[in-house]
């Protein structure tokens, strides 16, 4: 874990202070480091936390269906939103996947701002169909979890995005599914009355925990992501803290966790957990999906950036 650090940190409290609204230069005073170190170790982190994930992947009976949406932040400045889709059990809340997609500055807007919009997309400009693709590599996600369930076929809610439905129209493998009725697509108004009876409260609960859990994502707040790899590393550690160690109700009398109720072996869980922090993972040894894998290479693109982020040679092998 700590291969060519000089510091040694407790990655357990890195990540408990990350999804307890601490922002990096909040945890860098509390040990008395800079805010690079502290993401160093985030970035490490989030390596560890992903083949976490796809080690504990084989162990799940999920008899749950999904709900997906994207929640909508910023990277760099508040003219290159962001979207970022969320696969979630729809009775346990538990994140099965998350991917990342640059938006192009929409809504109201003063002259001045409609000018300095053009300038910057001058140098640099999002994917148009940023949604469509982040959506169908997530709904891909599904799949597998359909696959390690007990059910013949599983229900993905969302909303009434066009985006979606060409991301299913348009994926081979999801349209086949959907024909041969095993992948039921449903959707619902974004503006039906957020109760739990809604089929997306699964998504609309985690969209308030991440708004009061995760620092850069308060809203109106001075504390912004500004790289995206960077902001993906860090959800990537919030989601498994929400996966594994927060309860899935508070007021339950016994501690219960989202990945529990999801339908993985509670021993299993227990054990990786104890070794999550002890021996540092390794990419040729992790299977994981097309959005680990941009997580892990830092692959994804930040709005205004000139070249790759630097990733570590240790991080390849």
């Amino acid at each position: 874990m700590d291969y060519y650090a000089k510091r040694v940190f407790d990655y357990e409290e890195i990540a408990r202070k990350l999804s307890s609204c601490e922002s990096l230069s909040a945890i860098g005073r509390a040990y008395a480091a800079s805010t690079d170190t502290i993401m160093n170790r985030v970035t490490r982190a989030s390596r560890q936390v992903l083949a976490f994930e796809s080690e504990l992947a084989s162990t799940r009976h999920p008899s749950e269906d999904l709900a997906a949406d994207g929640f909508e932040s910023f990277c760099r400045s508040q003219f290159h939103p962001n979207n970022i889709t969320i696969l979630v059990g729809a009775k346990s809340q538990f994140v099965y996947a998350a991917d990342h997609a640059t938006l192009r500055r929409k809504g109201r807007m003063t002259d001045g701002q409609r000018e300095r919009r053009t300038e910057l997309e001058k140098e640099w400009r999002p994917d148009p169909k940023g949604i469509e693709r982040s959506f169908s590599r997530v709904a891909m996600e599904g799949l597998r979890v359909l696959s390690d369930g007990r059910r013949s076929s599983i229900t993905l809610w969302t909303d009434e995005h066009k985006s979606y439905g060409r991301a299913m129209a348009g994926s081979g493998c999801l349209a086949s599914m959907r024909e041969a009725g095993r992948l039921d697509h449903r959707t619902i108004s974004s503006r039906a009355e957020r109760t739990r009876t809604n089929p997306l409260f699964p998504v609309n609960y985690l969209d308030r925990e991440i708004r009061k859990d995760l620092h850069e994502h308060v809203r109106e707040t001075v504390c912004h992501g500004r790289n995206v790899n960077r902001q993906m590393e860090r959800f990537t550690l919030y989601a498994w803290w929400h996966n594994y160690r927060k309860p899935h109700r508070v007021r339950e009398r016994v501690f219960r966790s989202h990945a529990e109720v999801a339908g993985y072996d509670l021993p299993h869980i227990a054990k990786a957990v104890q070794k999550v922090w002890k021996r540092r993972a390794m990419l040729s040894l992790t299977e994981l999906a097309e959005p680990g894998f941009d997580t892990w290479l830092r692959s994804r693109a930040s709005p205004g950036q000139s070249g790759p982020d630097y990733l570590p040679g240790y991080a390849m092998a």
